[in-house]
């Protein structure tokens, strides 16, 4: 794809952020940026731009932030750019069909897990929710479904057991990142090898709200050591005790067999353990409600009346 043709990238969060930039340090021509409109954050609710919103700006790249692509007006500013391909990856608005069909190219999209596995919003941390031992980035043409468009190319990583959210997307936008340069660099081959998603695997990641990300100690050790790690660091398992809600950042399994599930103690290692339905797990870093990251053994130390306790 020669470097002056015209890109529209459309992204939202830190994993859009290294993709764009991978892009723009590879010399192709980014003529606008569509990401999220400004959003009332901190304490004096003052609006934040997005990540990709500022970095657009301090290359003076002009800016979209459009609530909705759906109305005409949203269709004719896109049009006007006379874009050649649009690269869409965690952009956060659904792309219709009008706005999919006016680059030369259409829509490229850069999906963090194998395809059809893990369409939707939550690809990674689904991925280490179910225990997947691997996953990697699709790119693929989009199409009006939802992450079902014809796939252009594909990548694994493996998963082990001390992959967490972070990790994992850092690993993947790294990866996305050299993925999208190889597909804008042979853009129009590349589309014509794509091939048509498999419908079978096929499998949508649920929506992370925060009743999801409670713990239920009734689950296995190994089902709850997932989900902390899927929602590690950021938004977090977590629980309550006594009224004190705490978030669970790094864990480990440990093997008991005479403790009901809920019951909290304290392992051989110092640290705070809850039972679960088969084993325990060890809390190694959490986070209780108002206070910074502490391993669990510092926040036993001044709650010894919790040993013994049923979740």
């Amino acid at each position: 794809m020669p470097q002056n043709n015209r890109i529209i990238f459309m992204g939202t969060t830190e994993f859009s952020l290294k993709i764009l930039q991978a892009i723009i340090a590879n010399g192709f021509n980014v003529v606008a940026v569509y990401t999220r409109a400004p959003k009332p954050a901190g304490r004096n609710y003052k609006l934040q731009k997005t990540v990709v919103h500022e970095f657009a700006e301090s290359k003076n790249i002009p800016v979209y932030t459009p609530k909705t692509l759906r109305t005409e007006e949203a269709f004719q500013e896109f049009q006007a750019l006379t874009p050649t391909v649009a690269v869409v990856v965690a952009y956060g608005l659904i792309v219709p069909q009008n706005i999919l069909d006016t680059p030369q190219f259409g829509c490229i999209n850069i999906h963090a897990s194998l395809l059809p596995r893990w369409r939707g919003a939550s690809p990674i941390q689904s991925a280490i929710l179910a225990g997947d031992k691997k996953t990697g980035v699709t790119i693929m043409k989009m199409d009006a479904g939802i992450d079902t468009g014809d796939i252009i190319s594909m990548r694994e990583v493996v998963l082990t057991d001390t992959t967490n959210c972070e990790m994992l997307s850092e690993q993947l936008s790294n990866l996305g990142a050299d993925m999208i340069v190889q597909t804008l660099n042979s853009l129009p081959v590349a589309l014509q090898s794509a091939y048509k998603q498999p419908e079978e695997g096929a499998i949508y990641a649920e929506k992370i709200t925060k009743e999801f990300c409670r713990i239920n100690w009734n689950d296995t050790a190994e089902n709850v050591q997932h989900k902390i790690m899927a929602l590690s660091p950021s938004p977090a398992a977590w629980f309550e005790i006594e009224n004190i809600r705490i978030k669970i950042t790094d864990a480990e399994i440990i093997s008991i067999t005479d403790k009901l599930p809920g019951t909290v103690f304290i392992s051989n290692k110092g640290g705070m353990c809850i039972a679960c339905s088969k084993d325990a797990i060890l809390l190694k870093t959490i986070q209780p409600a108002g206070k910074k990251l502490m391993p669990s053994s510092d926040f036993l130390r001044g709650h010894q009346s919790l040993i013994g306790k049923v979740v």
